[in-house]
């Protein structure tokens, strides 16, 4: 689950995050709200999924795995706060 989650939540980051910037264009802002109140908590449900996989278990494959998908998933809100100060700057 929390690899599906930070595959869905790149994408709509990289749709709404382009249209955010201005790269493209979207007249309805569809894209921006999608990138925006549906990937970040998807990437985050995703990082407590993985959390909740890697709770209790020793170190092998899935938590070493877990940890990963953790850290990549919370990548996706940083990468809106990235976006954010660059657009101010």
């Amino acid at each position: 689950m929390a690899a599906v989650a930070l595959v869905s939540s790149i994408m709509m980051t990289y749709k709404g995050g382009r249209v955010y910037l201005g790269i493209e264009s979207d007249p309805f802002g569809r894209d921006l709200v999608i990138g925006t109140w549906i990937g970040i908590p998807t990437a985050l449900a995703g990082a407590v999924c993985a959390y909740i996989a890697l709770y209790g278990r020793g170190w092998d494959f899935f938590r070493v795995t877990s940890i990963a998908l953790i850290t990549f998933n919370l990548l996706v809100p940083l990468s809106w706060v990235v976006m954010l100060l660059t657009k101010t700057a």
